[in-house]
């Protein structure tokens, strides 16, 4: 009663800032300051919000307004940053479902109608989260408290399973997918180990960053694909206009029950620490898709699956300001710079801080609705223009959309590494388009691996294994999640099953003609998998029997030397606490993709997947343009690798260069032009001024000299 006493008390105090020219001030500027940073993917509020720190507490005396400022920059950035995905197919760490979805729609010419549908879900997530959130602060503390390190592993396992269950006419690829991104999570240091360094010294320091391989596995194939088609993203009568983008707000603001839901188990999500947005992105779209009874629909370019995770992503900062606020305890990556700030005006966050400043904590939830709000109408006002993207032959944006992707992923590091790790992700997208492996499944296994591994590991050094395998929260979670999955299998995989039979077809001997086609195909299938030919589609499934297998020998080297005293394999391997992680994931996906080899080996073909496959496939002039792509991208390269900021100088070639020689036209001169004095002015503004990066050595001719071939 003290703590909403005390909230209570400050209620006036905080409304009266709305009087303020100050506040006003720095919510504004708040709000400006994200909507081209939103607009750049891999460059997130929270990167925003790290540089702005020393200036917001060194020029605002006030806290109140400082941390309402930092809150606005994080609360409103998760409206904007699904443009890029649905328009140029760039996604973020957290709208992994946006571009699913949303990009697909783009394709067919629903992208205004698509946009304005996501401010509307936008603007009542927000809402429902700020509203959730002054509901809930006084009274969150002893759930949040209950949720210990093994709840927390559960709750990451049940959204492993959700979304590899979601992979309906692929369940065993979608599972092995899942554990190699939790597999990948693994690589770099943990604890005494540095697991799966291939000899890389900059694995020694850190773990693969989640934009960087989102940028590499999921953005980068899909620009390739859509510039070797060499058409726009959208067909030539697209609806771009105010009247469809209204109507596709008409239409978010009129699922509104369904909004609620999503965005009340959003900040539900949020509320639990270190469940971070890529999780709750997968996981409120599985929670929609549940709901639904089409499920067919999903995976397609569904608006309804954009809307369950767009209405839960705006909600969750809300939820993530909750153990923020009430424990003190980071709820996101961008709430722990809330944290710094409140400590930097001397103000220590929890129930005592709810007591005494309740005040910032009524500010912060008006902040975060308000934000949503204005944005939703910035939004409404310029899609239209932005939607027109769409129309442009995607070359010209394809070329400069890579370019800002590699210097994004190399900001995210400052290392070359970024990029060697950008083209090797983008190399493993393609072939999991090509051979039809659904990537949701192993980036949220990325996302997830870290939380599942380090809290199943600190649960059992304070509770032992039995004890945590034990606790009843966890015992609950995981039951539920295997329940679900289950379902999920079934219902995602029914629509399939229940395929007609087209009228006229005569029924097989001893049947009825009524019986599901998919009876009669399997019977078929078995009857015909009996001869054994090896496929094309199953070099994928041995190149993963292969990683697997190393894996394993990787890992558990060190225990066979003990077994085997004379056997040649040096010293090496990882500590138990280590390997038990990578080896047990290993051991639990080697049945899983030798049944899915022999499968294919028998004829068994995939059904639909929650994934886009090859768009340019069988196009013509198709492979010209793959090669022209990698002729320009390897001419990026050799620059980087040759000259003082090359990697600058590279950016704006291709840029320049790539739409010119793929369009051949003036179309493609134009472009070109353009696209190049954007990456100039970008790399001159942001990247020198602004953040003032530090550009990639010469790598190239530091080696060749190095090694002597050149001598200067």
């Amino acid at each position: 009663m003290e703590v909403i006493g005390g909230i209570l008390s400050d209620f006036g105090a905080g409304l009266s800032y709305l009087g303020s020219w100050g506040y006003w001030a720095a919510f504004l500027l708040a709000v400006f300051i994200t909507v081209p940073i939103a607009l750049l993917p891999g460059i997130s509020a929270t990167l925003v919000m790290a540089v702005m720190i020393p200036f917001i507490v060194i020029s605002v005396d006030d806290p109140v307004v400082g941390i309402v400022m930092l809150a606005t920059l994080t609360g409103i950035d998760n409206t904007l940053d699904s443009i890029p995905s649905i328009l140029l197919g760039i996604p973020g760490g957290a709208t992994q479902v946006t571009f699913l979805e949303g990009n697909q729609l783009a394709q067919r010419g629903e992208a205004a109608h698509t946009l304005g549908a996501v401010y509307a879900v936008s603007a009542v997530g927000g809402v429902v989260g700020a509203i959730s959130l002054a509901i809930i602060v006084p009274v969150i503390a002893p759930f949040v408290l209950a949720f210990e390190f093994a709840e927390k592993a559960a709750m990451a396992i049940f959204g492993v399973a959700m979304v590899a269950a979601l992979s309906g006419g692929a369940l065993i690829k979608g599972f092995v997918a899942a554990i190699l991104g939790l597999l990948m999570s693994s690589i770099g240091p943990t604890g005494l180990d540095i697991r799966y360094a291939f000899g890389q010294s900059w694995l020694q320091f850190a773990r693969l960053d989640l934009i960087v391989v989102s940028i590499g596995v999921f953005a980068l194939p899909e620009i390739i694909d859509l510039t070797m088609t060499r058409k726009p993203l959208a067909p030539k009568d697209a609806k771009i206009s105010y009247n469809e983008i209204f109507r596709g707000a008409r239409y978010g603001f009129a699922r509104w029950p369904m909004a609620i839901r999503q965005s009340i188990f959003g900040v539900f999500l949020g509320a639990v620490p270190g469940i971070g947005s890529g999780v709750v992105d997968w996981m409120a779209y599985a929670f929609g898709i549940f709901w639904t009874k089409d499920k067919s629909q999903f995976g397609k370019g569904s608006l309804d699956g954009v809307l369950f995770a767009e209405s839960a992503q705006n909600s969750k900062e809300a939820g993530q300001a909750i153990p923020t606020l009430a424990l003190g305890i980071p709820g996101g990556r961008a709430w722990a710079f809330v944290i710094i700030a409140l400590a930097a005006y001397g103000i220590a966050p929890g129930p005592r801080m709810l007591a005494e400043r309740g005040d910032i904590t009524i500010m912060i939830v008006l902040s975060l609705g308000l934000g949503n709000l204005f944005v939703t109408m910035l939004g409404l006002l310029f899609t239209r223009q932005m939607a027109r993207l769409t129309l442009i032959p995607y070359p010209v944006l394809g070329f400069l959309v890579v370019a800002v992707s590699i210097l994004a992923a190399y900001l995210r590091l400052v290392e070359m590494s970024a990029i060697t790790i950008v083209l090797a992700g983008a190399g493993l997208g393609m072939f999991m388009k090509r051979y039809r492996w659904p990537r949701p499944p192993m980036l949220i296994g990325f996302i997830l691996g870290p939380i599942i591994e380090t809290n199943l590991r600190d649960s059992a050094s304070l509770y032992g294994w039995v004890g945590t395998f034990t606790r009843p929260i966890f015992i609950v979670l995981v039951v539920v999640a295997l329940i679900v999955a289950a379902l999920f299998t079934r219902f995602m995989s029914a629509p399939q099953a229940m395929e007609p039979v087209p009228a006229g077809t005569p029924p097989p001997a001893g049947g009825s003609g009524d019986e599901p086609r998919r009876a009669r195909r399997s019977l078929s299938s078995r009857m015909s998998g009996m001869r054994w030919r090896w496929g094309e589609d199953q070099w994928f499934s041995a190149i993963i029997i292969v990683a697997l297998a190393y894996a394993i020998w990787e890992a558990s080297r060190f225990s066979l030397i003990g077994f085997f005293p004379g056997f040649p394999l040096g010293e090496g391997g990882f500590s138990s606490s280590g390997r038990w992680f990578p080896v047990t994931l290993a051991w639990i996906a080697f049945p899983l993709v030798i049944i899915q080899f022999f499968r294919e080996g028998f004829g068994s073909k995939t059904g639909e997947i929650m994934d886009i496959g090859i768009r340019s496939r069988g196009m013509a002039g198709a492979r010209a343009a793959g090669l022209i792509f990698l002729v320009m991208l390897a001419g990026m390269l050799l620059i980087t690798g040759f000259f003082e900021e090359g990697l600058k100088w590279g950016s704006v070639f291709i840029a320049t260069l790539g739409p010119m020689v793929m369009m051949q036209n003036r179309t493609g001169v134009i472009g070109g032009v353009i696209s190049g004095a954007i990456i100039l002015v970008l790399v001159m503004i942001f990247f020198d001024f602004l953040v003032a990066l530090i550009w990639p050595q010469p790598f190239l001719l530091d080696w060749l000299q190095a090694r002597g071939v050149l001598g200067f």
